[in-house]
């Protein structure tokens, strides 16, 4: 009796660390609002229940219509990345720098002590993409500003199953490392994929769905879907092609104090 005891007893307790691993994932979903002078962005944060997550700052999923853009505006305090999934993307700033960001180009931007630059589509098609910025150590903040550009044929692709690859923004085999430890990877799921997400120790991740609809854990996710997790992997799969965005990275544990474009 008292064996047969314990084992229920075990039981509970291993369904009772089950309900909590799955209840440590918060999932939100990013809301639409105007940026820029007529820009339109789903932003994942921040937003209300979300104002930052440490390192990261800002997310933005953005959709340009020429003539609308990003005109001229102050930044310092953090660095940018920013990936473009279609059109064409021209970087200006004040130190004289220019580049055109086409499909699957990143850029790697840090403000530092501080830069005025501008983002405005060159010609008349859709710039879509997304924009993501994270915390510098407070030791960088006076950083000079200076961006690094990867084309889309250079950045690396992992196969990781039949079914799932990586394609890696920023971390081990990127053309660019940030100065806050942080993982930036897009997931290209096709149906019938499957994966488990484990991130590295002591990292907090943020998983955000470009595209499709699939099973994260055990919640049906859509476009513009996000869900956060840390300590536990994150199991999803699909049924149909997805596009994901994994965000991860180690906290600085140092203040985020963001005055609209300044970080400080």
């Amino acid at each position: 009796m008292t064996k047969y005891f314990l084992i229920l007893l075990l039981q509970f307790m291993l369904l009772d660390l089950a309900a909590q691993t799955s209840s440590s994932a918060k999932y939100i979903k990013a809301e639409e609002v105007e940026e820029g002078d007529g820009a339109t962005v789903k932003r994942v944060m921040p937003m209300k229940g979300l104002k930052d997550y440490d390192p990261y700052v800002l997310f933005d999923d953005f959709s340009i219509t020429p003539p609308s853009g990003f005109p001229d505006h102050f930044h310092s305090g953090f660095e940018v990345v920013t990936y473009v999934k279609e059109g064409l993307l021209q970087h200006k700033d004040s130190r004289g720098n220019e580049v055109v960001l086409g499909k699957g180009d990143i850029q790697c931007f840090t403000t530092g002590s501080g830069i005025v630059h501008s983002e405005m589509p060159v010609g008349t098609a859709q710039v879509k993409g997304y924009q993501i910025w994270i915390n510098l150590p407070k030791v960088d903040k006076q950083l000079a500003p200076g961006y690094v550009v990867t084309r889309a044929a250079a950045v690396p692709v992992t196969k990781i199953n039949d079914f799932v690859s990586k394609k890696i923004i920023v971390g081990a085999g990127a053309a660019v490392s940030l100065r806050a430890k942080v993982l930036i990877e897009e997931y290209d799921m096709k149906a019938g994929g499957v994966d488990t997400l484990i991130l590295p120790l002591n990292f907090q991740g943020l998983l955000y769905v470009v595209s499709g609809t699939l099973l994260i854990g055990n919640k049906k996710c859509s476009e513009g879907d996000a869900v956060l997790f840390s300590k536990e992997p994150l199991s999803v799969s699909t049924s149909e092609d997805v596009v994901v965005l994994l965000l991860s990275g180690l906290p600085l544990g140092e203040p985020i104090r963001r005055r609209g474009s300044i970080v400080k």
